[in-house]
């Protein structure tokens, strides 16, 4: 296979792992009650939100480490943040964390390339130069979806919170409500008291909410940056260890090599 073949099969596949976060990102839009309440569905878009940045975090490993020159990994990333606008949603918003991506994946390819360049010999340290920060803004593009969602949902429909999370809150006052109250009290009555008490409940938690209305997205975005950049901090190791086995298999398969090269060092001296 051709080296300018095995370029474009690095590019591709970046680009393919843009597009496969995408299309979480359009799951990921629609999510917001589902971080109300802990769930099987939530832990899924969860489990589906670290695949797909562990792809787009090995795919850009790859990039970084064998693509040269420099510039064809920049038009790739811009190729892969292309691609992950389509496959999610063009917008103005959209546009500006794509881009943010796009500049994350090209410092981050460079700082890549400048540690291996200052290297004796080839280590897969190398690869975790600049990470933090291009995982990091894969976070904030899926935290962006998530406020576009539900920003959306409360200018249409207006703020409401989640039935279930609602469900769950009502139900534990309600219990302690009928382990206090006398036992002589009839069904019928207690049923009436409990729906007065749901109500006077959301009544109360409406009325604190309502003045921040159009900052509750933001927040409920914010918030979830914070738990998913505190996750990927402590799963970032595994893609460089995939990454040691891809290479390893890739040197043993002939598809890549390591190459020495003799190079002039300068120092000063005193005379």
């Amino acid at each position: 296979m051709g080296k300018w073949l095995k370029i474009t099969f690095f590019t591709v596949l970046l680009i393919g792992t843009g597009y496969l976060f995408g299309r979480v990102c359009m799951q990921v839009n629609s999510a917001y009650e589902l971080i109300f309440l802990p769930s099987k569905e939530l832990l899924n878009l969860l489990l589906k939100f670290l695949l797909a940045v562990g792809a787009s975090m090995l795919a850009s490993g790859l990039v970084a480490v064998l693509i040269r020159p420099l510039w064809i990994g920049y038009i790739a990333f811009t190729f892969s943040g292309i691609s992950l606008l389509l496959s999610w949603q063009v917008s103005v918003v959209t546009s500006i964390l794509v881009l943010i991506y796009i500049l994350a994946g090209i410092v981050y390819i460079t700082g890549v390339a400048r540690d291996l360049n200052e290297r004796i010999s080839f280590s897969i340290r190398s690869v975790g130069v600049g990470q933090s920060m291009l995982s990091m803004s894969l976070a904030l593009i899926a935290c962006g979806s998530l406020y576009l969602g539900y920003e959306e949902h409360i200018n249409q429909t207006g703020f409401s919170i989640p039935e279930p999370f609602m469900d769950l809150f009502i139900g534990q006052i309600e219990t302690q409500f009928e382990m206090g109250a006398p036992e002589e009290d009839s069904t019928e009555a207690l049923t009436e008291l409990k729906e007065d008490l749901k109500q006077r409940v959301e009544d109360m938690i409406y009325q604190k909410l309502e003045p921040y209305e159009e900052f509750i997205p933001l927040g409920v975005a914010a918030g979830v940056f914070m738990s998913l950049v505190t996750i990927l901090g402590i799963l970032m190791f595994f893609p460089n260890v995939i990454l040691g086995l891809i290479f390893s298999f890739l040197k043993a398969v002939g598809f890549v090599r390591i190459v020495s090269k003799t190079q002039e060092i300068q120092s000063l001296v005193i005379e």
